[in-house]
């Protein structure tokens, strides 16, 4: 008998249960501009990402030609193995040397040995390193 009697209970709740998301939404028809922002936030930034990350793969492949002496100093150091350091000591002495490019540095064993400028000799060993690295 209670089970039959809360049956009828429920069956009697039917009504409440069908409507019980009809306040959570709006009517289908009405669209407000706003409704579009956070996908058109989301969308910018996702094309930003992209745009950077594009730049930055073309910016890093070695497998094209072109005229591009950073991009030539770059692959050198790669080939050489040269970390960050490394290739900032070397861009500092091509432009204390006046050199036009500073792949040039990987040419010219003799800047190594030449007199370094003021400003780079407390780093004198980090250069006679390098210069072995490079030129033995």
């Amino acid at each position: 008998m209670s089970g039959a009697l809360s049956y009828g209970i429920l069956l009697a709740q039917i009504s409440r249960w069908q409507r019980l998301g009809d306040g959570l939404h709006r009517g289908r028809g009405r669209m407000d501009l706003a409704d579009f922002l956070p996908l058109a936030i989301v969308l910018v930034v996702a094309a930003v990402v992209i745009f950077v990350v594009v730049q930055v793969r073309k910016r890093n492949d070695m497998s094209q030609r072109c005229n591009d002496p950073n991009k030539l100093f770059r692959e050198l150091s790669l080939i050489h193995n040269l970390d960050r350091s490394s290739q900032k000591l070397l861009r500092q002495l091509a432009d204390s040397a006046q050199l036009q490019q500073p792949a040039e540095v990987f040419l010219r064993p003799g800047i190594f040995a030449a007199q370094l400028a003021v400003d780079l000799r407390d780093q004198e060993e980090a250069y006679q390193s390098l210069q072995q690295r490079l030129f033995s």
